[in-house]
């Protein structure tokens, strides 16, 4: 995705998913022949946390996904579904993770979510978190402000997305603080406590934006880096499992496999020093 230019009323400031056909049937490929010689319940790959956007339940809408037919997978292998800050907890610990464990997390806040997945995740009796770019709040299709003080007794947590979601690396040290004191703001007004999690918009960091989020004194940060978080792995660059719109189950377990990890290698420029 490219950084918000306009606003649609149903797909928000960045319109339509992009999807460039060639390179998603090479990639696909490339996935499934990777995850047939792995199993899509491996506890030595460490606790995943799954990262959804919106969740549209219509097939024709170009974010539409199974979340329903993921979760059911996700039955299906095994998964113990904990909390993201329990998650963080065991990664932090560096203890071996002994069943296959995930947390599940959202991303921008999209009302979707509580007509699709957060249903869902309540029947199971699981929990999730949602990052939330606070600007979005009260236009469509994102939470309404009323809509994210009831998400406490949906047992979802909120985190902290920003306020305008930029691309951090790209502001200055000052710039970044103010991101995150707004956004924090107006979440603790609203949900009644400060977020005690954060995500980097596009997933992008840098070492300098990822000290600056520590000493801001969030528990932890996912970033979109593809793959699991062995025990021990430092908690403000979590890894993520990202669904992409169109997947189902079957896109899922190739995810869960490591299907896709060697996307990774392209993100690695993240971690250098500029």
């Amino acid at each position: 995705m490219e950084g918000p230019a306009g606003w649609d009323e149903r797909r928000g400031p960045w319109g339509a998913p992009r999807r460039r056909r060639g390179r998603e049937a090479v990639k696909r490929l490339v996935g499934r022949a990777l995850a047939a010689r792995r199993r899509p319940n491996d506890p030595g790959r460490g606790v995943g946390v799954l990262a959804y956007h919106a969740t549209e339940s219509d097939r024709s809408d170009p974010w539409w996904v199974d979340f329903e037919g993921q979760m059911t997978l996700l039955e299906d292998l095994g998964y113990v579904v904990v909390p993201l800050l329990e998650a963080v907890r065991r990664v932090r610990e560096g203890s071996p993770v002994q069943a296959p464990t995930l947390a599940i997390t959202f991303d921008d806040g999209w009302s979707n979510n509580l007509r699709v997945a957060y249903p869902a995740l309540a029947r199971r009796g699981w929990s999730s978190t949602v990052f939330v770019t606070s600007s979005f709040l009260g236009r469509a299709p994102f939470f309404r402000p009323e809509e994210l003080r009831s998400l406490a007794d949906l047992g979802v947590e909120v985190g902290n997305h920003t306020h305008a979601h930029p691309d951090l690396t790209r502001l200055s040290p000052q710039a970044i603080a103010a991101e995150l004191a707004e956004c924090d703001r107006i979440l603790s007004d609203l949900a009644g406590r400060r977020p005690r999690t954060f995500c980097y918009p596009f997933g992008l960091y840098s070492p300098a934006v990822r000290r600056a989020v520590e000493a801001y004194g969030f528990d932890a940060a996912c970033t979109g880096r593809v793959g699991f978080n062995t025990p021990g792995s430092d908690v403000f660059l979590l890894r993520r499992v990202t669904i992409e719109p169109g997947e189902g189950p079957t896109e899922l377990r190739w995810r869960l496999a490591g299907g896709y990890d060697f996307l990774d290698r392209k993100q690695a420029w993240m971690d250098a020093e500029r």
